[in-house]
C-alpha cells in the first residue's frame, strides 16, 4: 500500500493527465460578461514537472499550517522527555489501585481530549510502552494498552471541536473559496458529538476489559499473552515521580492548549460584538512592550497560535533546564519528527493548485453543485460522510484531505438552500469520516507504528475493533441528521 505522500503525487499525476485529454474543453461559469452573456473557461494542460512544482506551491500556500505544525510538534517533544504526560498517566494509574478498570477512563478522557483541540496523532505513539505495561500488570492485556492510546486519542480526532489539523486547515479552505465560516460554527454540536462519541468508545474499551480480566481466554492476543507480559514488563518505562517540574510543565502544557482553544474561536462573530478586537488593538498600542503585532482573540491564525506554542516551549525548556544546546535538540527533533506531516498538507495543496491553474477545479464543482442542488441539506450531509470514508483511505492525512478537497467544496456547499447548516455540518462529516477510517487504515503511519510498537498483527486489530466502527459509523449519521435538524447557531 502506497503511503499518503505517494497517494497524493499519484493523484496529481492523475489530473494532470487528465487535463491533456480535457484540453481546450469550454466550460460555462457562474460569471456573466457586461453584455449578459455567460462566461466560458476553457480548461488549460498542466506539464509533467508541474507534477514537482505543484507540492512546492502548496508550501507557500499552506505556510502558516506547516508553521504552526512544526512548532506544535517540538513542544510535545519537549514534554514527553521531560516525562510529564507519561508521568500524570502512571499517578492517575496508582490512585486507582484496586479498581485498575477505571484508570482507563481518565487515560482515555486525556487522550480523547488532546485529538480534540489539537490532533493529537504521531506524538501519541511515544505513550503505548507506558499504557501497555500499566494494563499488563493491572491485569489485563496488550490490547487494551493499545485501544486506550490509538482510540482514545482517535476517537477524540473523530469529535473534533477546535482541532486546528482538521476544523481550522477546513474552515481556511472553505473560506478561500468565498465561503464566510469561522471556527465557532457548529462548535456547540461538535461539542456534544464529542462527548457522545468519547462515552461510546471509552464503554466498549472498559467493557472488553472486564472481560478479558474475567476470562483471559477471550483476550485478543491471548495467543502471545505470555511473550507480550515477559516483553512489555521488562521494558516497562521506570516510575516517574510527578515533582514540581513535571507538575508546572503538565501545568503550561493545559494553559497553552486552553490559550489556542480560546484564541482560535472568532468570538466577535458569534457574539456580534467588536470588543476582542478592539481589546487586541489597545494591547498593541498601549502595552507594546508584550506584543506589537499580534490580533486579538479569535482574530488571528495559526501563525500566531506558533508564537504561543513556541514561547511555551521556552517555558518548559527553561523549567526542565539542562544546556542551551540540548533543549534546541530536543527541539529540533521534535519538529523533524512531524516533517512529514507538513510534506503531506504541501502535496496534498498542489492537488487544489493544478485544478484550480487547470480550471478543472470550475468544472468539478459544476458537476458537483448539479448532482446535489436538488438534495436536503440532511441527505447530503449524510451522502458527504459516506463519500469521504473511501476518499480519507486514500488521503488518510485529515489536514491533507481538507486542503485538497474542500477549496473544492465550498463553492458546492454556498449552492445549498441551507448553507448556514451544510457549511459546518460538511466539515463534522468529514471529522466523522475521516477520524473512523484513521482508526484501523493501513495508509496511516501513526495506525501502523502503533501496532508494530504494541507487537499487534493488522488482522488481530481489525478482530477487536470492527463491532466499534460500526456503531461509531452508525452514531456518527444519528449525529449528523440530529444536528441538521436543530441547524441554527447550534450546527
Amino acid at each position: 500500500m502506497f503511503t499518503a505522500f505517494t497517494m497524493l503525487l499519484l493523484i496529481i499525476f492523475v489530473i494532470i493527465i487528465i487535463s491533456w485529454i480535457l484540453n481546450g474543453v469550454g466550460l460555462t461559469t457562474d460569471h456573466h460578461n457586461p453584455d449578459g452573456t455567460s462566461e466560458v473557461i476553457k480548461i488549460g494542460a498542466a506539464g509533467i514537472i508541474d507534477l514537482f512544482w505543484a507540492p512546492m506551491q502548496g508550501f507557500i500556500q499552506k505556510a502558516d499550517i506547516i508553521i504552526f505544525i512544526l512548532t506544535i510538534g517540538a513542544f510535545i517533544n519537549l514534554l514527553l522527555v521531560s516525562k510529564s504526560l507519561i508521568g500524570s498517566a502512571q499517578w492517575i494509574t496508582r490512585k486507582l489501585k484496586g479498581k485498575e478498570l477505571w484508570a482507563i477512563l481518565p487515560l482515555m478522557v486525556f487522550f480523547s481530549i488532546c485529538g480534540s483541540v489539537e490532533g493529537m496523532a504521531e506524538e501519541s505513539l511515544g505513550f503505548y510502552m507506558v499504557a501497555i505495561p500499566l494494563m499488563i500488570a493491572a491485569g489485563f492485556d496488550t490490547f487494551t494498552g493499545l485501544m486506550i492510546v490509538l482510540l482514545g486519542a482517535g476517537v477524540g480526532v473523530i469529535g473534533s471541536t477546535v482541532n486546528p489539523f482538521l476544523i481550522t486547515v477546513s474552515v481556511n479552505a472553505i473560506k478561500d473559496s468565498g465561503y464566510d465560516i469561522n471556527a465557532g460554527d457548529g462548535l456547540v454540536w461538535r461539542m456534544v458529538s464529542w462527548l457522545v462519541l468519547t462515552a461510546v468508545v471509552i464503554s466498549f474499551v472498559m467493557i472488553y476489559a472486564a472481560k478479558v480480566k474475567k476470562n483471559n481466554k477471550i483476550s485478543i492476543t491471548f495467543s502471545t499473552a505470555k511473550a507480550d507480559k515477559e516483553y512489555f514488563l521488562q521494558s516497562a518505562s521506570e516510575v516517574v515521580v510527578m515533582d514540581w517540574r513535571k507538575n508546572t510543565s503538565l501545568a503550561v502544557f493545559g494553559l497553552t492548549l486552553a490559550v489556542m482553544i480560546v484564541y482560535l474561536i472568532g468570538w466577535d462573530a458569534i457574539l456580534g460584538i467588536d470588543n476582542f478586537q478592539r481589546a487586541g488593538e489597545w494591547m498593541n498600542k498601549n502595552i507594546p512592550w508584550m506584543t506589537a503585532f499580534i490580533p486579538g482573540f479569535g482574530l488571528g491564525g495559526l501563525q500566531d497560535v506558533a508564537a504561543f506554542f513556541l514561547v511555551s516551549s521556552v517555558i518548559v525548556g527553561a523549567i526542565n533546564w539542562r544546556s542551551e544546546s540540548e533543549f534546541w535538540q530536543k527541539y529540533l527533533a521534535g519538529a523533524s519528527d512531524i516533517l512529514s506531516v507538513c510534506l503531506i498538507i504541501a502535496t496534498a495543496a498542489g492537488v487544489g493548485i493544478i485544478l484550480q491553474r487547470t480550471y478543472m477545479q470550475d468544472l468539478i464543482v459544476n458537476g458537483l453543485s448539479s448532482a446535489v442542488s436538488g438534495l436536503n441539506s440532511i441527505v447530503l450531509l449524510v451522502i458527504l460522510f459516506i463519500l469521504f470514508l473511501p476518499l480519507s483511505f486514500l488521503i488518510p492525512s485529515t489536514s491533507g484531505f481538507a486542503s485538497a478537497i474542500f477549496p473544492i467544496l465550498g463553492p458546492v456547499l454556498m449552492t445549498m438552500p441551507n448553507s448556514d447548516v451544510t457549511g459546518s455540518g460538511a466539515i463534522t462529516a468529514f471529522s466523522f469520516a475521516s477520524g473512523i477510517l484513521n482508526l484501523f487504515t493501513p495508509t496511516s503511519g501513526v495506525v501502523m507504528g502503533a501496532l508494530a510498537i504494541s507487537r499487534i498483527s493488522y488482522d488481530k486489530l481489525l478482530k477487536g475493533i470492527w463491532p466499534l466502527l460500526l456503531i461509531l459509523a452508525a452514531t456518527s449519521i444519528i449525529l449528523l441528521v440530529l444536528g441538521g435538524l436543530i441547524g441554527g447557531t447550534i450546527f
